[in-house]
């Protein structure tokens, strides 16, 4: 059987999967360990604690975003339903296949009052994934409309998915999506001056 190769990224990526499917606090550097294949302790040797380890993983998970969702946003060649439409299949594909649902409201929910070190991290995640949206919707909203949007977006989102896996039902999403979606064409449809 071939050997994994343990660097830093993959012990990342191995904690992501563990930190989101049990949660921070239940989730050891013992575990993080066994999961890359390390001898107990081994894993010390890449990440002095688990807090550090943590803002690494939220660290690498918003790259992922910043590369994968969030730069559709700003794709000029594309109109504002075509990049709608291209984050909706991203979020769609991203919490459907997961079992443990969005991984910076969990650690959001789960250490803000007793880690206040992650929130500086976590809050940044968020921001940038309202702008993106915000920047979406000032194609065809004005400013404020844009950003009130954009928030009702991500919330929607977080919400959905949680729903989602509590009743273990896919449709909360997509209803999501498509509820922000016609709100979106609402409002779009509003500004445009009537011909008389």
């Amino acid at each position: 059987m071939a050997r994994k190769k343990v660097n830093r990224e993959f012990i990342i990526r191995e904690a992501l999967h563990l930190f989101r499917d049990r949660g921070y606090h239940a989730t050891s550097m013992a575990d993080i360990g066994v999961a890359c294949g390390l001898l107990k302790g081994s894993i010390y040797h890449y990440f002095p604690s688990k807090e550090m380890l943590m803002k690494e993983v939220i660290v690498y998970l918003h790259d992922y975003y910043k590369h994968n969702a969030f730069r559709h946003a700003y794709d000029e060649n594309l109109g504002a339903r075509q990049k709608l439409s291209m984050l909706s299949k991203f979020y769609q594909e991203l919490f459907y296949g997961q079992e443990g649902g969005c991984l910076m409201a969990n650690i959001a929910m789960e250490t803000n009052s007793v880690v206040p070190e992650f929130s500086p991290l976590i809050s940044a995640f968020f921001q940038e994934w309202i702008d993106a949206m915000a920047h979406i919707y000032r194609q065809e909203l004005p400013v404020e409309d844009a950003e009130a949007l954009a928030r009702e977006t991500v919330a929607a989102v977080e919400g959905a998915t949680m729903l989602m896996r509590i009743f273990n039902d896919r449709t909360y999403l997509q209803k999501s999506l498509d509820q922000i979606g016609e709100k979106f064409e609402k409002l779009s449809k509003s500004l445009v001056p009537v011909k008389s």
